[in-house]
């Protein structure tokens, strides 16, 4: 059986699914996942808020069209309260140039059809974690690029007020990789100049024109008329469905001199560089 080669990333701390699984990249080596029905140590400190938690919060993975990958999803409830869920899976696309969140078989090439749980629900005690697996396979031709299991609360718990109920829901989104076809389009750049509470601001908005998932990551050069450096600003990795657009943004470390300066924007993705040039006059 052919299977997805597949990157797990850390997890994910959500009362609901949003935009975590869209933003930085966090860091798997800080990530403890604790085993199915281990007890959580209650928290000691009364103003530490109750959470649920899910590792991973994304499964990158490479492959052809046809291949499976089986992931197994650990969700940790460190509230005082039975937590219920039923497992869910939905395509994740884009329209407009941002994410939707479709139904299984909705879609042309549905991979969230082809989901198969462990178990169609869990329920998970007060300070103890519960894990699923999740079995997806890619359809022999789709343009869906990503999927997000998702445990669906079942239950109403009451708000830190008690005056409204609400249930709770967490994802893992998984993301499929079947080819080589990588690009981007750079919006031309954009410079907040600086003012008397924050220093200059670099944005640029970007959007995946390719075929793939991509996650660029950069860096912003500031240049003066002499062609030297004066400043520079991380630009934070941020992940790009194919069609998705998201504004990435760096600001400068130190209050710039009056003057005229040249900025340079800089990406990589997937072996490949893109670099935008632009204008900012501090005056």
């Amino acid at each position: 059986m052919a299977v997805l080669l597949a990157v797990s990333a850390a997890s994910a701390q959500l009362a609901s699914l949003d935009s975590s699984t869209n933003g930085m990249l966090p860091d798997p080596s800080k990530t403890s996942i604790p085993k199915p029905g281990a007890q959580i140590p209650q928290p000691h400190d009364a103003t530490q808020a109750p959470s649920l938690s899910l590792s991973p919060a994304v499964v990158m993975t490479k492959g052809s069209f046809g291949q499976s990958t089986t992931q197994t999803l650990t969700i940790t409830n460190s509230t005082p309260r039975d937590m219920a869920f039923d497992m869910v899976a939905e395509d994740v696309v884009i329209r407009d140039g941002k994410r939707v969140f479709v139904p299984a078989g909705e879609l042309p090439g549905s991979i969230a059809a082809t989901a198969v749980f462990s178990a169609p629900s869990v329920l998970v005690k007060p300070f103890s974690a519960a894990s699923v697996d999740v079995r997806l396979t890619l359809p022999a031709a789709t343009d869906v690029r990503a999927v997000v299991a998702l445990f669906r609360g079942t239950n109403k718990v009451p708000s830190s007020s008690g005056a409204v109920f609400m249930t709770a829901s967490l994802g893992t989104l998984v993301t499929f990789t079947v080819s080589d076809r990588f690009q981007v389009s750079a919006d031309p750049i954009i410079a907040e100049n600086q003012s008397a509470d924050a220093n200059a601001v670099i944005g640029e908005w970007l959007t995946n024109t390719g075929a793939e998932p991509i996650i660029p990551e950069g860096m912003v050069a500031v240049l003066d008329d002499s062609g030297a450096l004066v400043s520079k600003a991380p630009l934070i990795a941020q992940r790009l469905l194919p069609g998705e657009r998201l504004q990435f943004k760096a600001e400068c470390p130190a209050t710039l001199p009056t003057g005229h300066y040249r900025v340079l924007a800089s990406y990589q993705f997937e072996g490949q560089t893109v670099t935008k040039a632009g204008e900012l006059v501090v005056q």
